[in-house]
């Protein structure tokens, strides 16, 4: 299992899939990128940071998608760091290798999210974000698609993220516990004019499930995700620093956590459960948004 590489250096360059940059990220997490200037990840890999999986950002004409986790995949080199000519082969193994999925979870997430897609020839990861394949509204952190539009947003907007911020960590101080999953899910899907589909609303609930599993350690369906690696996970699409996983994430623990949140979501939208959320005025954060989709 490799780790993400520590590199030091002067922090110039930005991820051009998110606009969130006032509040830097301690350096406990994440070193700064060395300077350089644009360069070209036309070969899959980068000719600034080498065949490691040290993170570089994303450069003019690279594709990126609304998954902050295959895009982190991305730009540390689990995945073409060009984000093109990727079939499921190579989310699998990129999925086993970065974040050490069991061998039944990647080929599902992998395989089952191919047969969503439709798609028989390799992608780029913008095609990910076609609107209401893999890609669905209420997310935590990302716009909807707008109208008719064919594909949804990729970059991670201000407001939704600084709200999930403002909002988890009720049960645990700094933390993103899956009860505040829950929480935040009941309040983002209660605003859509039409319901998830089923196999969307199950989405939404994995991926945040494999989300906290992973990044937040072995015991994380107790103790939840450090908020910071949340915000740095989602906002630069980058693992922190020296960063790798404690465990294997399989099926049956990711399943029973997309549980606890399925359940309690259930109890709250029944009525036989109180949203904390529901007694709250959460702030109203800036409104700029990135809703780039051509990266």
């Amino acid at each position: 299992m490799r780790r993400a590489a520590t590199r030091p250096g002067v922090d110039t360059a930005a991820s051009t899939t998110s606009a969130i940059t006032e509040t830097p990220f301690s350096p406990l997490l994440a070193s700064p990128v060395p300077a350089h200037d644009h360069h070209s990840h036309a070969s899959g890999i980068c000719l600034v940071r080498g065949a490691d999986n040290a993170f570089c950002p994303p450069q003019p004409g690279d594709k990126r998608s609304p998954c902050p986790a295959l895009n982190a995949l991305s730009n540390h080199g689990f995945l073409p760091r060009d984000g093109r000519n990727i079939g499921p082969f190579k989310i699998y193994h990129a999925l086993r290798e970065g974040y050490n999925l069991s061998m039944i979870l990647a080929f599902i997430l992998a395989f089952g999210g191919w047969a969503i897609l439709g798609q028989l020839r390799k992608v780029s990861l913008l095609d990910l974000s076609r609107h209401n394949c893999i890609e669905h509204d209420a997310s935590l952190f990302h716009l909807d698609a707008h109208g008719k539009e064919e594909y949804a947003p990729i970059a991670a907007s201000n407001s939704l993220m600084k709200s999930a911020l403002y909002q988890g960590g009720r049960y645990r101080s700094g933390h993103m516990t899956l009860e505040d999953v829950a929480n935040i899910r009941v309040k983002r899907e209660a605003a859509l004019e039409k319901p998830l589909r089923w196999w969307q609303a199950e989405i939404a609930r994995g991926e945040m499930a494999v989300a906290i599993g992973v990044l937040g350690g072995k015991d994380a369906d107790k103790k939840g995700l450090d908020l910071e690696v949340l915000r740095l996970w989602v906002t630069q699409e980058r693992l922190p620093d020296d960063w790798e996983p404690d465990h294997t994430q399989g099926l049956f623990k990711t399943g029973k956590m997309a549980t606890v949140i399925r359940d309690r979501m259930a109890a709250m939208k029944k009525g036989q459960m109180t949203n904390i959320l529901d007694n709250e005025l959460t702030p109203i954060f800036s409104p700029t948004e990135s809703v780039s989709v051509g990266i």
